[in-house]
């Protein structure tokens, strides 16, 4: 399987399960999630969950190359979205690289966007091996 076609799959998923499948609920109470507070926890681990689902068929099909391979892949989705949702991730950055520690909105998108997916690309071309 080329990395082309794993980075369109791993594409079209991560729209899917971060924008289509990502309750309002989630999205409002995810940051943090990887700390103390638990609705923070329950909110992140649900939108974590939910975003692993609609890979899915991409994990499935690329099960058929890479064989037990897949559960890694599958990890390699999983917990690098999560530490990036949880937010932490993106505010240094924006601190520390972007110099905006009050960045707007549209920027923080960004920012955790850019992350997502730079993070997939990788990740595809470490499956396409």
């Amino acid at each position: 399987m080329t990395w082309a076609a794993i980075c369109i799959a791993f594409l079209g998923s991560h729209v899917a399960g971060d924008f289509l499948l990502q309750t309002e609920w989630q999205a409002l109470h995810k940051r943090g999630g990887l700390g103390r507070g638990r609705p923070a926890r329950r909110a992140l681990a649900a939108h974590t969950l939910t975003y692993l689902v609609a890979f899915v068929p991409a994990l499935v099909w690329l099960a058929g190359d890479i064989g037990g391979w897949a559960v890694a892949v599958a990890a390699g989705v999983a917990l690098p979205h999560a530490v990036v949702d949880d937010g932490r991730l993106v505010r240094v950055w924006l601190r520390r690289v972007k110099r905006a520690p009050d960045a707007l909105p549209g920027l923080v998108f960004a920012v955790d966007q850019s992350f997502h997916l730079l993070l997939l690309l990788g990740l595809a071309a470490l499956a396409a091996r």
